[in-house]
């Protein structure tokens, strides 16, 4: 799960207008609670993501002409510890839940710096699912990363929200099937309860 955080997740967050229609329209956030909690009930291991800094930003370059940590220091957006960074409340995991969360990290894939693929490698897990914020940022650098890896990456198309449309939608239909296998969410939970049943 990358960046289910008040920036995207609350109306009043910094980056909630460019995802507004993702969320609101296609209902993605009650999507992504229903299939996390199928997937808790499956016994898929639930691992949380999230983007955070320092309260001044010291392990950022601002000199760099990339915009994506320009941005997020102009903003003061996603300083750890803070309300303006906290997880979505209705994806925390319960008390008999086995969820992770990562420490922050501060690169654009959920790979990097979190030790997310140490993690993955040490329990033998080959496969991943992704979903978050944004289709055409975070989740793209997550899926191809993890595609370079060497996982098996299923990217849930139900549970993404892009942040540049239409570029975003077009990402998901063509150049993500280069790097992953693009489901909706009701496929992916059927494809995972038949390795289930055979596995018994």
């Amino acid at each position: 799960l990358v960046d289910y955080q008040y920036p995207f997740t609350n109306p009043a967050g910094s980056s909630y207008g460019a995802v507004k229609n993702d969320i609101e329209k296609n209902h993605m956030l009650d999507k992504t609670v229903e299939v996390v909690k199928k997937a808790r009930q499956l016994g898929i291991w639930v691992i949380h993501v999230t983007e955070g800094y320092t309260g001044d930003y010291r392990e950022l370059d601002p000199t760099n002409s990339g915009a994506f940590h320009r941005f997020g220091i102009l903003g003061q957006a996603f300083k750890t510890g803070t309300p303006e960074a906290a997880s979505y409340p209705p994806l925390n995991p319960g008390p008999n839940d086995k969820d992770l969360f990562l420490a922050p990290r501060i690169q654009t894939s959920a790979f990097g710096g979190t030790g997310l693929n140490e993690i993955l490698r040490s329990r033998g897990i080959k496969n991943i699912a992704v979903a978050g914020f944004t289709t055409d940022v975070c989740d793209y650098a997550t899926v191809t990363n993890g595609y370079d890896l060497g996982y098996h990456v299923y990217a849930l198309k139900d549970s993404m929200a892009g942040y540049t449309q239409p570029l975003a939608d077009m990402m998901l239909q063509s150049v993500y099937a280069l790097w992953s296998t693009v489901l909706s969410n009701d496929e992916f939970v059927a494809m995972v309860s038949a390795d289930t049943k055979a596995s018994r």
